[in-house]
């Protein structure tokens, strides 16, 4: 074994070491107290999250000489946290447009245009939400009033229809989940578009490729998103004109083919 090979081996086993000490400090800082009770069938207090430790009560709940590293922890934890949640972002994106790539184009090409085209997505998104909102709410109370009616006088049946009712809830999820996607990514690729507008940076327009572009897109949306008071605000916007392009692009569609 080569000196080379000897300090990659050393450098590994210390980094080992390490994250080994960081997972048992965030481990021993968790645990509960007491072991868990056994939850019940829906819903019950005992098996709702332990409210979060401060730091010095973490620094308490570990041994001495890991008391230290208890801060450290925390800091990694967070930034792991915020890494993984950018990395989801870009990793829909760029998932998007590879697979609902000719979805994603035409949404794009519906967002085109001045602020009047803007304005006009967004409040087709802003209508399409508040009707499926509204259609949802009203689905879940129609649905509710049959299960408190009809089902308790069959056994098992209020278990077996809540289960039916939130695997039907999950499953328009999941759709609702793809149409954002395809719309963000859209959204994602417009904002960089304007970015790589701007005076400073036209001349390099023409030799970014549009995954990179929507990657930049979906950049700086990710961070507007994490501004405590903008973000709840720039969230909203964004779902509405994600919704807005997709719904455009079909109607612009199915008017072609009309």
């Amino acid at each position: 074994m080569t000196q080379r090979d000897t300090v990659l081996v050393l450098g590994t086993l210390v980094m080992a070491i390490g994250l080994s000490a960081i997972l048992f400090v965030g481990a021993a800082a968790t645990a509960p107290s007491e072991p868990p009770a056994r939850p019940r069938v829906f819903f019950d207090a005992r098996s709702s999250m332990p409210p979060a430790f401060t730091i010095t009560e973490a620094q308490a709940r570990v041994p001495q000489p890991f008391t230290m590293i208890v801060p450290l922890q925390r800091g990694v934890s967070d930034t792991a946290r915020d890494a993984a949640g950018f990395l989801l972002v870009l990793l829909v994106t760029a998932s998007t447009l590879v697979f609902a790539n000719d979805q994603v184009v035409a949404a794009y090409r519906a967002s085109l245009g001045g602020w009047r085209a803007q304005a006009r997505v967004v409040g087709t998104g802003i209508a399409v939400f508040g009707l499926g909102l509204s259609a949802l709410i009203l689905a879940a109370v129609v649905y509710l009033g049959f299960v408190a009616g009809a089902v308790p006088r069959i056994p098992f049946g209020i278990p077996a229809a809540l289960q039916v009712g939130f695997t039907a809830f999950a499953v328009i999820s999941v759709f609702a989940l793809l149409v954002l996607a395809v719309g963000f990514a859209a959204a994602a690729w417009r904002l960089g578009d304007a970015i790589l507008r701007l005076r400073w940076l036209i001349r390099f327009a023409a030799q970014v490729p549009t995954p990179l572009v929507a990657v930049i897109g979906a950049t700086v949306l990710y961070l507007i998103l994490q501004i405590p008071l903008l973000g709840a605000l720039a969230l909203a916007v964004v779902v509405a004109y994600a919704l807005g392009a997709v719904v455009t692009a079909r109607l612009i569609t199915e008017g072609s083919a009309a």
